[in-house]
């Protein structure tokens, strides 16, 4: 294991060897890890030629790691497409895979997320969330959009808890 002190990377061996230690830990984006060496004060060339080693050996894989932030983001159960498209992004993944990973999530699997996360937030607090009065409606399109969810969705699942259709412009 590579002592974690606060020496510059000066080599391409060492800031190989640092990158392999950041791996063995967690998969990293290959932004993130051009951005970690960086952080460690390797020169930009030897920074792209530990990315493109690790790339060629495999270590680096970005679409595993996207594959694997969709994974842990699916575990969570009360987010929606939009929440997971930003934690991509913040994760620094490559906007091709972040749209691959989207088109894994289904509109059911969405619609199922919402009206879960719709559930516990009437659980919650019941009447601060009454989709019975507009208050209430209101205040659940914002606790689901501020979650990531459209407002089709957020629509949807209003009317399927309240068992009536009602327009969110009455909110």
């Amino acid at each position: 294991m590579l002592n974690r002190s606060s020496k510059n990377l000066t080599t391409e061996q060492e800031a190989y060897d640092y990158a392999l230690d950041m791996l063995s830990y967690r998969d990293y984006s290959r932004k993130d890890m051009e951005l970690k060496l960086k952080r460690k004060g390797a020169a930009p060339g030897i920074i792209a030629g530990t990315v493109q080693k690790l790339l060629e050996y495999g270590f680096l894989d970005e679409k595993r790691y996207a594959q694997k932030v969709f994974e842990a983001w699916l575990a969570k159960k009360y987010y929606g497409r939009n929440h997971l498209r930003l934690e991509l992004q913040k994760k620094n993944v490559a906007e091709r895979y972040i749209n691959d990973i989207l088109a894994q999530l289904s509109e059911a699997m969405e619609q199922e997320r919402a009206e879960y996360a719709l559930g516990n937030c009437l659980k919650r607090n019941p009447e601060k969330y009454d989709p019975a009065t507009r208050k209430g409606r209101a205040a659940i399109g914002r606790f689901l959009y501020a979650r990531g969810f459209a407002s089709k969705y957020i629509q949807k699942s209003i009317n399927n808890i309240h068992g009536s259709v009602i327009l969110m412009d009455d909110c």
